[in-house]
């Protein structure tokens, strides 16, 4: 019986491998499903390719993989497998194309040998985007239900133009990371597509958009707009990541106009070094995650100056994501303070409408980080604190100070307009839905105490007050005197003086 095995499968070697002219029929017996099942579990086309040198039974099963996943694979090798799929006929679920540089480089170098090579390598440095048209026209005629295609290296030509809507009418999700793709006016619908990320193009949003009318995820980073910026517009729409960060962009106003009924989740984050214009209408949107960085200091009130805005979503501690529970939503400022007389205007207005145009959904809490350089703050954050959105909208106040030492910091000696108007700690404002308030790298300076006191009277609701201590900062009597009279002057009100790296310390001088 072993001889009889043998002979049908073939002598092996020491090594375990067949030989001899049965040797294929290991490979041979293997039905179709078995194969494709094993190229699979390779995931990666350009190895499921090289399996047809075990056997002539495996050539060209590879054309039968749901997905095909193509990395470093030569453009014209590439191309080449590509136009061998023409008669398969095999829907393709995935089409993962990622062309790096490495194997550009590859590429040229290998031409290079031969005078025909010569021209060859001198012809794709001159005319690059040549390729990488074939490649997304032989991808498309496939309309794979997923379409991933990665190139994120510079060519000679500026852009390509690329209309999506000629090639992938089939397509579900296309994420394209290219930084010399340009999209002109499409010249018809994308009916089946859902989900769409475009990273490094130049992009005209409000043209592509409208004809995607099953769109729900849209993703852009750092595009090259056009001249109308984000004018994003769609009815289907239920996830939106802008992420724009270009340092040298040329534009000076920033136009963003998102109109999207059903949109739930929203992410955006640019900078912005002139005027910004922000128009959204989401009523629906849950989860946002908004930043805007202001280069230039082109933004601020007085001495202080505006660096960030955030809108975030805070995500309750240990507690499940549900749809049926509001969110806390919060606003965050970043301020800094001017180590030089010039400042900013005084238009409280002004200021007070550059901070609203953030203001994309409503929110509860509000978070000041102060850089600064022993500034008095109070007069600011009383001017802040008594914007009327602001001043309605804010349950909860943080506030951050981040203290750094400088040879010409403000001292009580030095003429600093920080202070003024100088009556700001008997001026009175309604803090009537504030419950919170959380300071951290608190001294208890004279302007601080001040501060803390203005606050006591202002929020009739307040609920809880907690102090962090500047680390390395040790409160003697006189502090200790201080700020348990303030507290005692409010019994109603839970009060927590904790230092850096314990846990709700209280001073022996401290009561609650």
């Amino acid at each position: 019986m072993d001889e009889d095995r043998a002979r049908h499968h073939g002598r092996h070697s020491e090594l375990g491998g067949p030989t001899g002219s049965g040797g294929d029929d290991l490979f041979i017996a293997l039905p179709d499903d078995v194969i494709i099942l094993i190229l699979v579990r390779l995931r990666c086309s350009r190895t499921a390719v090289r399996t047809g040198a075990l056997s002539r039974r495996w050539l060209g099963l590879w054309s039968h993989l749901p997905d095909l996943v193509f990395r470093d694979v030569a453009p014209g090798s590439l191309l080449a497998a590509l136009s061998s799929l023409g008669a398969c006929g095999v829907p393709i679920s995935l089409l993962d194309i990622d062309v790096p540089a490495a194997v550009q480089d590859k590429v040229r170098a290998n031409h290079v040998g031969t005078r025909t090579g010569l021209r060859s390598s001198l012809r794709l440095r001159r005319r690059p985007a040549s390729y990488v048209s074939s490649l997304l026209r032989a991808a498309g005629k496939f309309s794979p239900a997923a379409f991933r295609f990665n190139h994120p290296h510079q060519l000679e030509k500026p852009f390509l133009d690329v209309d999506l809507s000629t090639c992938f009418q089939g397509t579900t999700s296309i994420e394209l990371h290219a930084k010399f793709l340009c999209f002109p006016d499409p010249q018809s619908e994308l009916p089946a597509l859902q989900r769409l990320s475009l990273s490094g193009c130049c992009i005209s949003l409000a043209s592509l958009v409208p004809l995607c009318p099953r769109l729900h995820m849209l993703r852009v980073a750092d595009a090259f707009l056009q001249p109308d910026g984000f004018a994003i517009r769609s009815a289907s729409l239920q996830e939106l990541v802008v992420e724009n960060n270009v340092v040298k962009s040329t534009i000076q106003c920033i136009h963003i106009i998102v109109d999207a009924p059903v949109l739930k989740r929203f992410t955006m984050s640019l900078r912005t070094r002139g005027d910004l214009s922000i128009s959204v209408s989401a009523p629906l949107v849950d989860k946002v995650s908004w930043r805007c960085l202001y280069t230039g200091s082109t933004a601020g009130l007085g001495l202080w100056g505006l660096s960030t805005v955030r809108l975030e979503t805070e995500e309750s501690k240990g507690a499940q994501e549900e749809d049926d529970v509001p969110r806390v939503h919060v606003l965050c400022l970043h301020m800094f303070a001017r180590t030089y007389p010039r400042g900013y205007s005084n238009d409280q207005l002004g200021f007070a409408m550059e901070i609203e145009k953030h203001m994309i959904t409503d929110f509860s809490g509000l978070e000041v980080h102060l850089i600064t350089t022993e500034h008095v703050f109070g007069a600011f954050l009383l001017r802040l604190l008594g914007m009327h959105r602001i001043r309605t909208a804010t349950r909860s106040l943080k506030i951050v100070l981040q203290r750094f030492v400088m040879k010409d910091r403000c001292t009580p000696l030095v003429n600093c307009s920080c202070d003024e108007p100088k009556d700001w700690r008997a001026q009175t404002i309604s803090l009537a839905n504030l419950e919170k308030v959380e300071i951290k790298q608190f001294n208890g300076q004279d302007h601080e105490f001040d501060f803390l006191k203005l606050i006591f009277r202002c929020a009739p609701m307040l609920r809880r007050v907690a102090l962090e201590l500047t680390k390395g900062f040790t409160p003697d009597n006189d502090w200790c005197t201080e700020i348990h009279s303030i507290f005692m002057g409010y019994p109603s009100v839970e009060c927590t003086v904790d230092r850096p790296g314990s846990m709700h310390h209280r001073p022996s001088c401290v009561s609650t």
